[in-house]
């Protein structure tokens, strides 16, 4: 990704949020008598940096690890290492102001980046801005938009190459998107320390000239509850649902039902447990342990043939993610952690005789171990 790209792009909504955070000179107080009823507003900051190794950056298979490492497939591979260091850096801007009373209203504006060290090709960023309000010292609502400019998965063989040029390595063309995120969400804390949260997001992703077919508009539905079961522990569980229609045709004459290109539409359930310890102090310092996991199950809907569309007819995913997460406040404003991360995936499909294929084109694992620091710090 091309960070000042990014950056360009951005900044005029940035601009406006720094205005927003920021206190003019017309706020500031003038004299003694008003900075008494000044309403003055907090400032928050947090610099981060992670680093982790990644075991298999492009969630390939065993197959195409294979293939990349007999150096075959001629056209496909545009990376030198299937394995990876990513630095994580990342900034968090926030101003908690009182519009309405006492109750909390709430700017934020994050930004994170994603480094490979020798892979360039899979460096993406993140950015996101959003606003809560508070409408009792316990229940909120949140808007945030998210915005991701481009995000590179691997490339793919496009067929409508093929067609020109044959199985040649011109035909293989990177497969990547742009992604925006509008979300709202309503949380309320009940009895003491009982907090539920909805959310309602509404993604696009749009893919670059050669896979239109995959843009798509994705609907997500979700629901999390937040609940201690002990003095020093907590319990969370969420649940998804993620609605996805995809183009499914990359011509102007043809429509989804004439159109012979990949049908990526599907629907998806995804259910979350994690658990977090609050540990015994180091040294007067605090420390927390924490176990994230996550189950989806996603059912492809193309109604094309298995023919015509080998990737998705009758294609059936069950992937699982485990994060182990350490967290140790070395200060008020100073946090180590470390992490180990692991996904899988197994894909099924309705059609026995595309098993084996499926199998060996879509099945992964992946594995990240990594550590970070975050400073953080508050103001008026």
């Amino acid at each position: 990704m091309n960070l000042l790209r990014f950056i360009f792009n951005k900044l005029p909504a940035f601009t406006l949020l720094v205005m927003l955070i920021l206190p003019s000179e017309n706020a500031l107080p003038q004299d003694k008598k008003k900075s008494t009823k000044t309403k003055k507003p907090e400032f928050d900051i947090s610099v981060g940096l992670n680093s982790f190794y990644d075991d298999n950056i492009l969630k390939y298979s065993k197959k195409y690890l294979d293939r990349f490492m007999n150096n075959e497939d001629s056209g496909r591979f545009h990376i030198e290492t299937y394995d990876d260091v990513v630095l994580n850096p990342s900034v968090k801007l926030g101003a908690t102001y009182k519009f309405f009373g006492k109750l909390d209203s709430k700017i934020n504006a994050d930004f994170y980046y994603n480094y490979y060290t020798v892979n360039n090709v899979k460096n993406w960023g993140y950015f996101n801005l959003g606003f809560q309000q508070y409408l009792t010292k316990k229940a909120s609502i949140k808007f945030y938009y998210s915005y991701i400019p481009d995000f590179y998965v691997r490339h793919f063989r496009d067929d409508d190459w093929v067609k020109v040029y044959g199985y040649k390595a011109i035909a293989f063309q990177p497969y990547a998107f742009s992604k925006e995120s509008y979300n709202f969400y309503a949380q309320n804390t009940f009895f003491k320390n009982t907090r539920i949260r909805g959310l309602v997001s509404y993604a696009l992703y749009y893919h670059n000239e050669h896979f239109t077919e995959y843009d798509c508009k994705n609907w997500i539905f979700a629901f999390n509850l937040l609940q201690p079961v002990h003095k020093k522990v907590k319990l969370e569980l969420g649940w998804e649902f993620t609605a996805s229609d995809a183009v499914g045709y990359d011509e102007p004459f043809e429509t989804r039902e004439s159109s012979d290109d990949a049908d990526a539409t599907f629907v998806e359930d995804v259910y979350t447990l994690a658990v977090t310890w609050e540990l015994p102090k180091i040294r007067k310092m605090k420390n927390r342990a924490g176990i994230d996991t996550e189950y989806a199950k996603r059912y492809y809907t193309t109604k094309n043939y298995l023919e015509e569309d080998p990737e998705h007819a009758g294609r059936v995913d069950d992937a699982w993610r485990c994060f182990f997460t350490w967290d140790l406040d070395i200060s008020k404003s100073f946090e180590f952690s470390a992490f180990y991360k692991w996904y899988g995936r197994n894909t099924t499909t309705l059609a026995e005789e595309n098993q084996e294929y499926l199998s060996a084109e879509k099945n992964y694992r992946q594995n990240q171990v990594g550590i970070g620091v975050t400073y953080s710090f508050n103001f008026k």
